[in-house]
């Protein structure tokens, strides 16, 4: 902060400085027979000032002569003015020419000017800004497009603008009434998009890039950043893994998975230009997003940009009147519906002995014929002693989120500025989850001089998050997901607390019956996790204009993180549920032996470095050129050190130091890396009909050894906006048609950051009654590894018809990436993993639409657009085949295609068993009536043998991506009302399940309904769902297609209805607007997947059900502009 106040502050000083500088600067001048718009040049070029002027207010025909020595400027215009009709006025470092008539506005009677704005069908056009010209008094239209403004020059210029619309500027010549009719824009064709190291026209684009405006993004309340964008765009594939309170934990993917190798898929997101975490983000601040999903488009950022670039431009301050804005919202979350589970104690008791017979098991969870009648009779006539407890649903709640939003924006002579604060207050919808954040944004500019700007964009957040500590570990998913376990696994025979009013917390009925940690103990008990996160992205930049059409910028950035996590696992009392027979008293239990700590410190620092040299020119016309060259320079540093202590003496001291060094375990790593590169754009246009850009960057990576350590990725772009042409002119319904094409390359560098060296670890040894330290190898290494190289191939069109009423976009692309970075395949026995080579290639191709429709008539207005991508993800060389689970790395198949036995219904009695396959996969169990039956596919000569086994009878199964995603918006408002709704989904999806949430019994969890109602009991009862098993029985636990579910699914994502106070009566309170909304998140989900699971979550194998639950969020809210 105090870095900010310094530059700030200076800035500020340097602006004003350079004013009064320039007002006692003397000239030394002479003229011969020149024209007074020769003068004014001369003026702008030898001193700081701009001139503001009309045309045909300087352009006649007087010639100026005279010799000006050691004059001021003021000097100098008064001599040269004098005898003309025109004068001037000085504000700031700009000089105003103006006629002597209009000088005398000031003094001269104004009045109040009233009107109406329509649009093309002559309905009333609300939010219309109209401004007096060259000064910051104005106003907005109300519902019915009616406006008034006061105290107007009767020689004044008022200018009306509206989203979409072409602006007018009118002249006043002293009338009352001025009425306006509003043409529309052609879909925002001259929009400006974010690109690599600038902007670029819309119209004028030649590559795939997609735009997410503000509008959208304000539309929903989420408290992160990242899952707004969801369904937006197609290409752009999000999964929200989690809802935990600040580690939310989206995966990103921009069209598909681009490699296997340890490099990921995570797209580069950059924000105002510099590397940063789109969830620090906070999405009030956020004035666009680009997604740059083509190698045309993302290769100017080179081995970055593999996997695809998201561009954030923050808001920026706006000269005129200061705006201040404040918004509330208030939310509350609604765990959405677990899945349903047995937790009936009498059920479950009689259904856990079905599945202990069936299973062969002697174990000691059968529960006796007397326990069973003790809570048949005791759920009625005592349910405290003998309740039936659904410990998901005790352990979840409804979580209130708070947000508070202020920003001031404005400026003036050059001076721009917009500040902002956040603050995010959210309770989880578990127990003992909860996160807190505040966010500050600081976005500054001015100009030094006519021809330098000099700019800061400085982002900061602090947060702090609390979670369990169960599990014992600072991993951010892991505890809450180990207390969702817990509660899984505890049987439905007690409560959290003793029955007796104690508030003790309560071990399992029977102690020897399965189960885990009181759960409810674990959130309440104490101890815990706290994670504080602190959080900076800054930048500053200096752009120098040289000369007319040729400018240079150069930009520095550091991004800081730092996380301080501590851990505290609290050993706590459990007491057994039922009192011992002899002593009467609830035997205790404790939770663990002891009370532990960790605690891990870890900073990150990364800077940036760049500047560029920019070009742009039209000759004769109709040739525009625009050219760019440049230089950057990265480089990053982390460091961590953790520690733990066990046998804390007080568990509410979370000081590490508090812990005896006995058992202490302490440690640390670090590393750096560097990238250096230079990069270059040229876009070519003529008469805005033929398009054609070319791009390159050559990368230089500290992660790859000297002789393949520089990679070169060049793209080209082409396009024709048929539109243009003359013989489409009569067409007059075709507003804007391009058909374009791309081609480029894209390096990927993101491995580990010594992967061509060798490594080695201690290791401790005992040799002689004596413990000696030494060293091992951890790994083979390979020093002649170069870059893993992207292939991208996109064709596509943009189109807008009947006034862009109708409006879309059509792509194809193909996307190969080669030399892919992966560890070599090397046999167990070796004893250490293989070395880093390039092997393998991958292919990624699909279909991107977007098909839109807006239209305003009279005080409606409507917008829908709905997007669709398709996708196909094949593995074309990999090396040997590689089973992971129930999933096959084989080349031809998509990566982790599912690998399973095919379920082919159940066996329903011995002879069929007897007549049926033999069944290896079993063991030593014996298959029995009730289990499942499985297709047999083939043997060792590639023919059906006779018998089930994993070897040879296990297929393919496809489903493991999409076949397409869609997102479906629409907006709509009726004067002072609006309407927002935003549907996703997916279509085509399985996804492979088991373990909690769907196997019955694991570690004896209460199973899913669907094994009581649903499961076979007997001959002809069910030839779907087996016999009810104890999770862990041979004979039911292959990996089959009886886990795999349809994971397809529509979601209402968000739905919003607002209303916006009239003009008229916001004057009356002294604001600008005012606006109060509601919404709902996650609504409605459309699915066959397995109830209670969220098909949007992918990828958790058995851990689906035990990861932090999605919620609805139900919000009020309101925004206020003063």
């Amino acid at each position: 902060m105090k870095l900010l106040t310094v530059l700030i502050l200076g800035s500020l000083i340097q602006s004003y400085a350079v004013v009064s500088q320039a007002q006692t600067k003397r000239l030394n001048l002479s003229f011969e027979n020149a024209s007074l718009k020769e003068v004014l040049q001369t003026l702008e070029d030898q001193t700081d000032y701009s001139f503001i002027y009309k045309d045909e207010l300087i352009n006649f025909g007087d010639n100026i002569t005279g010799d000006f020595k050691e004059k001021l400027i003021t000097e100098v215009l008064d001599n040269i003015l004098l005898s003309s009709e025109l004068t001037y006025t000085i504000k700031g470092r700009a000089i105003v020419i103006m006629s002597k008539d209009m000088a005398v506005t000031g003094t001269q009677q104004t009045s109040t000017v009233k009107g109406k704005i329509t649009d093309s069908t002559g309905g009333g056009l609300p939010g219309v800004t109209v401004v007096v010209k060259g000064t910051t008094t104005g106003t907005v239209t109300d519902a019915n497009g009616s406006y008034s403004i006061s105290n107007v020059p009767g020689n004044a210029v008022l200018v009306f603008s509206f989203v979409g619309m072409k602006s007018q500027e009118i002249e006043v010549n002293n009338q009352s009434s001025i009425n306006v009719t509003m043409v529309e824009d052609a879909i925002g064709i001259e929009e400006v998009v974010a690109v690599g190291y600038g902007t670029q026209s819309r119209v004028n684009m030649t590559s795939a890039v997609g735009t997410v405006k503000s509008t959208e993004l304000n539309t929903r309340n989420a408290p992160n950043t990242t899952s707004l964008l969801q369904g937006r765009v197609p290409g752009l594939q999000i999964v929200q893994n989690s809802a935990m309170p600040g580690a939310e934990n989206p995966s990103i993917l921009i069209r598909g998975m681009g490699t296997f190798s340890s490099a990921g898929s995570n797209p580069l997101i950059l924000i105002d230009g510099v590397e940063g975490d789109l969830n620090n983000v906070n999405p009030n601040n956020i004035a666009e997003i680009s997604v740059l999903k083509d190698a045309s488009s993302a290769a100017i950022y080179g081995s970055r940009a593999a996997n695809g670039v998201i561009l954030v431009t923050t808001k920026q301050g706006k000269e005129g009147r200061l705006n201040i804005d404040y918004s509330f919202n208030y939310s509350v979350q609604n765990p959405s519906v677990p899945v349903e589970r047995v937790t009936n104690s009498v059920e479950y008791m009689e259904l856990m002995n079905k599945a202990i017979d069936h299973s062969n098991l002697q174990t000691s969870w059968r529960y006796t014929d007397e326990q069973i009648a003790l809570y048949r009779d005791g759920m009625i006539s005592n349910p405290a002693q003998y309740p039936s407890t659904d410990w998901v649903k005790v352990l979840m709640r409804n979580g209130p989120i708070k947000q508070h939003f202020l920003s001031v924006n404005g400026g003036k002579a050059g001076t721009t500025f917009n500040v902002s604060l956040g603050i995010l207050d959210q309770t989880g919808i578990l127990l003992s989850t909860d996160y807190k954040r505040y966010d500050a944004q600081i976005n500054f500019k001015t100009n030094l001089g006519s021809r330098v700007t000099f700019g800061t964009n400085i982002a900061m957040s602090k947060g702090r998050r609390h979670d369990t500590a169960f599990g014992a570990d600072v991993d951010n998913m892991n505890a809450s997901r180990d207390q969702m376990r817990s509660a899984y696994a505890a049987p439905p025979t007690a409560s959290p607390t003793l029955p007796d009013g104690s508030g003790r917390f309560a071990a399992h009925a029977y102690v020897d019956k399965g189960g885990n940690k009181n759960p409810i103990g674990v959130a309440l008990a104490g101890g815990g996790q706290q994670i504080d996160e602190d959080y900076v992205l800054a930048n500053s930049f200096l752009n120098i204009e040289i000369a007319k059409g040729l400018s240079a910028e150069v930009k520095g950035a550091v991004n800081y993180r730092g996380n301080l996590n501590k851990a505290m696992d609290v050993s706590f009392s459990q007491y057994d549920w039922f009192p011992d027979a002899v002593t009467g008293e609830h035997l205790e239990r404790p939770s663990s032996g002891m009370n532990q700590m960790w605690q891990e410190n870890a900073r990150r620092n990364q800077y940036t470095l760049f500047g560029t040299l920019n070009y742009a020119r039209t000759f004769n016309t109709s040739h525009n050129l625009k050219a760019m060259v440049g230089y950057s320079q990265e480089n990053a540093e982390y460091d961590q050190l953790t520690a733990y202590r066990k046998n804390m003496p007080v568990a509410d001291q979370w000081e590490i130091t508090l812990g005896p060094t006995d058992g202490q375990t302490n440690g640390s790593s670090s590393y750096k890396w560097a990238l250096q590169s230079y990069f270059g754009r040229l876009n070519y246009d003529f008469s805005g009909k033929y398009l054609l850009e070319a791009s390159f960057r050559y990368d230089g990576t500290s992660r790859l050894p000297e002789e393949g350590r520089w990679g070169m990725f060049p793209s080209v772009s082409a396009g024709w906006r048929v539109s243009e042409e003359n013989f489409m002119k009569e067409i007059s319904w075709i507003k804007n048609f391009k058909i374009r094409a791309s081609w480029g390359q894209l390096g990927n560098q993101n491995i580990g950051n010594y992967p061509y060296q060798d490594a080695l670890s201690t290791l401790d040894y005992d040799f002689g009654g004596s413990m000696f330290r030494g060293y091992t190898v951890n790994n083979m290494t390979n020093k002649n590894i170069k870059w893993e190289a992207t292939t991208s191939l996109d064709f596509g069109t943009d189109f807008s018809f009947f006034n862009s009423m109708i409006y879309g976009t059509v792509d194809y692309y193909s996307k190969t990436t080669t030399d892919i970075l992966r560890t070599q395949q090397v046999p167990n026995f070796v004893g250490i993993s293989g070395p880093t080579i390039n092997s393998g290639e991958m292919l990624n191709m699909g279909w991107e639409f977007v098909l839109g429709s807006e239209k305003r008539i009279g005080d409606f207005h409507y917008d829908i657009r709905a997007n669709l991508e398709t996708y196909q993800n094949e593995l074309i060389t990999f090396g040997s085949r590689e089973i992971n689970g129930p999933n096959v790395r084989l080349e031809g198949l998509p990566w982790n295609t599912y690998f399973l036995l095919i379920q082919d219904g159940i066996y329903q009695n011995q002879s069929e068993i007897d007549a049926g396959p033999k069944t290896s996969y079993a063991g030593s169990t014996k298959v029995k009536p009730g289990d499942m039956k499985y297709q047999d596919i083939s043997g060792p000569d590639g023919v059906p043998d006779g018998q089930v086994d994993l070897t040879y009878d296990r297929a393919p199964v496809q489903g493991v991506f999409p076949k397409f995603n869609y997102g479906l918006n629409l907006s709509a408002s009726y004067k002072s009302v609006d309407f927002t709704m935003f549907i996703q989904g997916v279509h085509g999806r399985k996804t492979w399940v088991s373990g909690w949430g769907v196997t019955p019994f694991n570690q004896a969890s209460a199973p899913p309904i669907f094994w009581r109602d649903d499961a076979w009991d007997g001959e002809g009862t069910s030839n779907t769902v087996p016999h009810v098993y104890i999770d862990g029985y041979s004979a039911a636990v292959a990996n089959s297609t009886f886990f795999l579910g349809n994971s397809s699914y529509m979601r209402l994502k968000n739905i919003q209805l607002g209303y916006t106070l009239p003009v008229n009566l916001a004057k009356k309170m002294q604001v600008q607007t005012f606006r109060v909304f509601v919404s709902g998140d996650n609504l409605l989900t459309f699915t066959k997947f397995f109830q209670g699971l969220d098909p949007e979550r992918t990828g958790s194998g058995n851990e689906s059900a035990a990861i932090y639950p999605q919620a609805k969020i139900f919000t009020v809210g309101l925004k206020i502009t003063l």
